[in-house]
């Protein structure tokens, strides 16, 4: 299996995360709409290869990469083969350390992303346990005891506590429904040592709030989000259930997308739970069917929610919850990533919905085959959502990423293409693919991809 096969099993068709995103831009820095390509059809014209600046070799271990972060100076790259976490320089790409994770069920733990916090490198194995690793020399400073569970979130370090979310894992069932395989778990730990301070049920939702001592998380029925405090796991608050959820570094408020008929975008008080606005999101497709995912601008100042089925696209102030616009993409799929600036960028397969069943997820390769997959890379208006450009392009399979605001990053299959920010001309493409996040990642100018032979870093200067 080499890494791309990896990926497939992250979800290679465009996922929730993988159409909307923007970046900051200067103002008035766009030029009209233009068209690469052509809607009809026909080849697209690939721009040049970039070739890298280093590659980390795996040493046959690239089969097995999933996650990829990055953290002062540092790239740290997760594999399967064996568990292990790769701390890597990103200005040489040189090795600087590699450890064992020691995880539950060898053979059957995956790994989930690393979190780096005050020189300790943290890594959970599924089923299994957090490990703890210096990231001076990757020497290990402590493994927990056995805190079960499914696939691992992001570790949150809030204070001297350490929060490991053990998803819930579920499959479907011969009646049409789900089964659940392995109960979530929700732990918080000691960070100097490791000791477990408090367990509680966990779903598949782990948010940090530094600010204020809690933790944000989904109950392990579903049914509630609700607020701990990260040192003792009490209970501070709790909200009904909600099908998208985001908060900012450093913000006062939680956004949340409601379930059930009324589909509503509100805004949370996270010191209370107190509501404090509410506002209609776009329509769902189907009465039963997953509600607007949303996300918050880099600037805090807006909030995004989109519908994939219906492609609708909202706009609200983060302050009021005002609409500001609406606009319709060409994509089956709900958008979750975006960021503050000028323009909001948006990657989209618009042959995607004639061969994927909305209602019922199965993909049949003859569905309207008169058309092959295609797609388009675009930009509007952050504040009004007028269509800046909108360029022709193989089917998309990442969210867009933005590279010190000069470059639109987003992900075709094998490739990645570097788009311009203000023209939508395709600039140069590097051959790779992002990590399960399926969100190319950028940091400190370079572009880090996983390839057959391992990760790659790609300059994102002009």
């Amino acid at each position: 299996m080499n890494a791309r096969g990896h990926a497939g099993r992250q979800g290679r068709h465009v996922g929730r995360r993988a159409v909307l995103g923007a970046g900051v831009v200067g103002v008035g820095a766009f030029a009209a709409w233009k068209v690469f390509g052509s809607d009809e059809g026909g080849g697209i014209a690939a721009p040049p290869e970039r070739q890298p600046a280093w590659t980390y070799a795996m040493n046959g271990a690239a089969a097995g990469v999933i996650w990829l972060s990055s953290a002062g100076g540092s790239l740290y790259v997760t594999s399967e083969g064996p568990l292990s976490v790769h701390a890597v320089n990103a200005g040489s790409g040189r090795e600087r350390w590699v450890a064992e994770v020691t995880g539950g069920k060898q053979g059957d733990a995956v790994l989930g992303p690393v979190t780096v916090a005050d020189g300790t490198v943290y890594a959970a194995a599924s089923g299994g346990r957090l490990n703890a690793f210096a990231d001076g020399d990757g020497s290990r400073r402590w493994v927990s005891a056995p805190l079960g569970g499914g696939p691992p979130a992001a570790p949150v370090v809030i204070g001297s506590t350490v929060c490991v979310l053990m998803g819930t894992e579920k499959a479907a069932d011969e009646a049409g429904g789900t089964r659940t395989l392995v109960e979530g778990v929700l732990c918080g730990l000691a960070t100097a040592t490791g000791r477990v301070k408090w367990r509680t049920e966990g779903n598949r939702l782990l948010l940090g709030d530094p600010s204020r001592g809690q933790v944000i998380a989904e109950t392990r029925d579903g049914e509630r989000i609700v607020a701990l405090d990260a040192d003792s796991g009490d209970e501070r608050w709790s909200l009904p259930k909600q099908d998208s959820v985001v908060l900012a570094t450093g913000a006062k408020l939680l956004y949340a997308t409601g379930s059930g008929k009324a589909n509503e975008l509100a805004a949370y008080d996270l010191s209370t739970g107190e509501r404090r606005w509410k506002s209609p999101t776009p329509p769902k497709e189907r009465a039963d069917g997953q509600g607007a995912g949303i996300t918050l601008s880099a600037d805090g100042r807006t909030v995004y929610a989109c519908e994939g089925g219906t492609g609708a696209v909202y706009s609200y102030d983060a302050a009021t919850g005002d609409r500001r616009w609406r606009a319709t993409v060409d994509s089956p799929v709900a958008p979750e990533a975006a960021s503050g600036g000028s323009a909001v960028f948006l990657a989209t397969s618009d042959g995607y919905r004639g061969a994927h069943s909305v209602d019922t997820g199965f993909q049949n390769p003859f569905s309207d085959g008169a058309k092959e997959p295609g797609g388009y890379v675009t930009a509007r208006a952050a504040s009004d959502g007028k269509q800046l450009w909108r360029t022709a392009s193989d089917s998309c399979t990442s969210a867009p990423a933005l590279a010190g605001g000069r470059f639109v990053l987003v992900g075709h299959d094998a490739e990645l293409w570097a788009y311009d920010a203000r023209t939508g001309a395709a600039i140069w493409r590097a051959k790779g693919e992002p990590g399960a996040e399926r969100v190319p990642l950028v940091a400190d100018g370079r572009l880090y991809v996983l390839t057959d032979a391992g990760v790659s870093a790609v300059s994102t200067s002009a």
